[in-house]
């Protein structure tokens, strides 16, 4: 199994993007992959900073891309399964929250004063990773804990920290910051109607403007998180279009998201009559 298994996995990140498409067909070769990578990595007795942003990294990769993306199709096949499966990207999701945290908190060691807003950082460039992944991380343990109000209550401190990494340098990751802040703004409960459209709208533009149009998760968020609840059905079948029809070869920084993303197009254009009432 091991020899396959890297084999398989050099095949994904060595392939062309149809290759690369049939091989994310197998989840379960690729759970296998992130388990041993993030385990040899923790099994280190004194890991460095780099190989804590690395775990930190993989472990969000894992639970958003794979895990998150089969129970979101599962539930509604299987519902103790699925509910089964979000428990398990929900430990994942608040190991990272506890990693990106000790990372923080060995630069910063009033951090968490600061998360609460008693006390003031000057964060600098090299500190955006930090505060994008560990605001994943709390963004992740909010959604996988679907509803649970001891995750929700975090809601802000993503907020804060992607507004805080923006303003550190808002063209960083070529979009993904805004991208980020468009499933934050479309998950507070202080937002709704026209205010809530306007919001996630702002920060849709400027990600697709930065990303050149080439990142499918502003076109997935929008379609998700405004055009689906507000029953826009043309505007919602049209991003999702659009991304089916994306070059995934145009940008190597986001292909095996975009790949990723456009499966999760397609599954949703086949659930279009069951989100719209007319």
């Amino acid at each position: 199994m091991g020899r396959h298994l890297l084999l398989f996995i050099s095949l994904l990140y060595t392939t062309g993007c149809a290759s690369k498409s049939i091989l994310l067909n197998h989840p379960n070769l690729v759970s296998i992959y992130f388990e041993n990578k993030i385990q040899k990595l923790e099994k280190k007795a004194s890991p460095t900073k780099i190989e804590k942003r690395k775990i930190l990294k993989l472990k969000n990769e894992y639970a958003f891309g794979i895990l998150m993306e089969k129970n979101d199709r599962l539930i509604g096949q299987d519902y103790s399964k699925g509910l089964e499966g979000y428990h398990k990207a929900n430990i994942i999701f608040n190991e990272a929250k506890i990693i990106g945290s000790e990372i923080l908190i060995t630069s910063f060691p009033n951090f968490e004063l600061w998360l609460k807003g008693n006390s003031k950082i000057t964060f600098s460039h090299s500190d955006i990773f930090d505060l994008y992944w560990l605001a994943a991380a709390y963004g992740g343990a909010i959604k996988s804990s679907r509803g649970n109000p001891f995750e929700l209550v975090h809601l802000p401190s993503v907020g804060k920290m992607l507004k805080t990494a923006i303003s550190l340098d808002p063209d960083w990751g070529n979009g993904v910051l805004h991208t980020a802040m468009m499933s934050y703004t479309s998950s507070r409960p202080d937002l709704s109607g026209k205010s809530l459209i306007d919001s996630v709208s702002y920060y849709f533009d400027k990600a697709v403007l930065i990303s050149d149009s080439l990142y499918a998760d502003p076109f997935m968020i929008y379609a998700e998180s405004i055009d689906k609840p507000f029953q826009n059905k043309g505007a919602y079948e049209e991003k999702l279009n659009f991304i089916l029809n994306m070059d995934t070869d145009r940008s190597a920084e986001f292909e095996l998201g975009n790949i990723i993303t456009k499966k999760r197009a397609k599954w949703l254009l086949t659930k279009t009559n069951e989100m719209f009432l007319e």
